[in-house]
């Protein structure tokens, strides 16, 4: 790959890659030689392909932290609205007890559930906001373990040689 360009009437200029390979831990170097008429240079190269994968990861991650956010904050909303007794027949509370029917499903009777003048202390909404929590913390690391680069970052190192 040979590019002959004339520079501010310098002469002529050529840029080429001498070298191109891929390296390990999914880091690409390449090496470019530089002419013009008063100087040879070559410039070196190493960047990690990494860093778009481990941009993805990010974003993936933060999706999972956000939906696990979500349902912690859900549940705590209907363990908030049990405990100041609230009534159930407004349109709002009774959306926020179908919605978080689903996911305290696998909880149910699990433990007693205290009650006094219309307060209930849900505990197994407790218990549930832990499960959500362990486990999608668990999600995150998991993807990680199995999906995330070698390493990490952008490296280029230029060595300029005139001679």
């Amino acid at each position: 790959m040979s590019n002959n360009i004339d520079l501010h009437d310098r002469g002529e200029y050529e840029e080429y890659v001498a070298e191109d390979e891929m390296l390990d831990g999914g880091r690409r170097e390449e090496v470019r030689v530089i002419r013009d008429t008063d100087s040879v240079r070559t410039e070196r190269f190493v960047e990690n392909v990494g860093v778009e994968r481990r941009a993805t990861m990010d974003k993936l991650t933060g999706l999972i932290w956000l939906m696990g956010g979500l349902l912690e904050a859900l549940i705590g909303l209907r363990f908030l609205l049990k405990l100041i007794a609230a009534n159930p027949n407004t349109p709002f509370v009774n959306f926020i007890y179908a919605l978080s029917d689903v996911f305290l499903w696998p909880f149910a009777g699990l433990t007693a559930t205290p009650s006094a003048n219309g307060m209930v202390l849900e505990i197994s909404s407790l218990v549930a906001m832990i499960v959500y929590a362990v486990l999608t913390w668990g999600a995150v690391r998991l993807l990680w373990l199995l999906f995330s680069p070698t390493e990490s970052g952008h490296v280029s190192i230029h060595r300029r040689e005139e001679f």
